[in-house]
């Protein structure tokens, strides 16, 4: 398989997945059905982030050659850009942290320091610090472990942060477990972070990166993602019936849906201008301040019937807005680097 048509492939996956996280917090189809709203900003939705993180590994362990030196100024290289990314971030949105109240009597120290480190400073910026995190103990273990031990620890954590998530309900029900997890949740609101649920996938990243794609036909990676897409639905569904999540970030068939997802986007040979690669990085961080914009004109022009209360032609607007300043985030030199999610 040609490399950069792999990357071509990859790029329209990540893209897509930028789309997604906004679908999710835009709810498209609540207008109209609450349940099949629940479907696709609730599930479907939910591949968006794993996706990400098993790019950002697959690009990142790639570039590893084995000698320790070189190995770890590519890592701080790699975090400084992320850190960077994210001090930006930050920044851009304490005037909406002011608006909302987050300086408030019980903004502390501590709270800072908890959101700065796992939670981020707005409710989209988790994703960040969770990057770093994630990727610096996944460095650790890939340094320290057989494939196989990185492999099984990584599930150990990601099934440590299930408990925590969507299977929450098993820990209600027990005791001692229900202690560890009050005060786990004294350190970070969710365990969706860079401890239990980024490494799975950025282990799965680096597993693509450093072994030879399996020899299947495209149309065979579409259906073992298919297949397992469906068992992530099953699974979902059933878990919220049963009302075991406490968040639902975290499946289990995420991971395999991921995974083969991955290898399929790479047999794609869609071509991918490069000067659009950086827009999904600014739309994933930019999209909740179109949200705030678009309601902002829809009250001022009075449009909220069709900008607002209309959730799928809101969806529309909130991508279209998020592209546009995307592009002119990567425009401003000051900004303006090779980034990789």
């Amino acid at each position: 398989m040609n490399n950069k048509r792999g990357e071509s492939g990859l790029d329209w996956l990540k893209f897509a997945a930028a789309v997604f996280v906004i679908a999710n917090h835009t709810g498209p189809l609540l207008s109209y059905n609450e349940y099949a709203d629940f479907l696709i900003s609730g599930i479907l939705s939910r591949i968006a982030v794993p996706v990400f993180f098993m790019s950002s590994g697959y690009f990142f362990f790639r570039k590893l050659t084995g000698d320790p030196v070189v190995d770890q100024r590519a890592l701080q290289k790699y975090v400084k850009k992320i850190a960077y990314l994210y001090g930006v971030s930050i920044l851009l949105y304490v005037p909406l942290n002011v608006y909302t109240g987050y300086f408030s009597e019980d903004f502390t120290v501590y709270s800072f320091m908890k959101d700065l480190v796992f939670d981020g400073t707005f409710y989209h910026l988790w994703y960040l610090p969770a990057l770093i995190i994630g990727l610096c103990l996944t460095y650790v273990l890939y340094q320290k472990l057989t494939i196989k031990w990185l492999v099984g620890s990584a599930i150990l954590l990601f099934m440590i942060g299930l408990l925590g998530d969507s299977y929450y309900a098993i820990t209600e029900n027990a005791t001692s477990l229900k202690l560890m997890y009050d005060g786990l949740f004294q350190v970070f609101d969710y365990t969706r972070n860079g401890l239990f649920y980024a490494p799975i996938f950025l282990v799965l990243g680096a597993w693509a990166a450093k072994h030879p794609k399996p020899e299947r036909k495209p149309m065979n990676f579409a259906a073992l993602f298919l297949l397992f897409l469906g068992l992530l639905f099953a699974e979902a569904i059933l878990l919220h019936e049963a009302k075991f999540p406490r968040h639902d970030s975290m499946y289990i068939f995420a991971i395999p849906a991921t995974y083969y997802l991955f290898y399929w986007a790479q047999t794609l040979s869609w071509s991918f201008n490069k000067e659009y690669r950086e827009w999904r990085v600014w739309i994933y961080i930019l999209h909740p301040l179109a949200i705030v914009l678009i309601r902002g004109a829809a009250e001022a022009v009075n449009l909220e019937r069709w900008l607002i209360a209309n959730h799928l032609i809101h969806f529309a607007a909130v991508c279209v807005v998020s592209i546009m300043m995307a592009a002119a985030a990567v425009r401003i030199s000051v900004i303006k680097f090779k980034f990789r999610p």
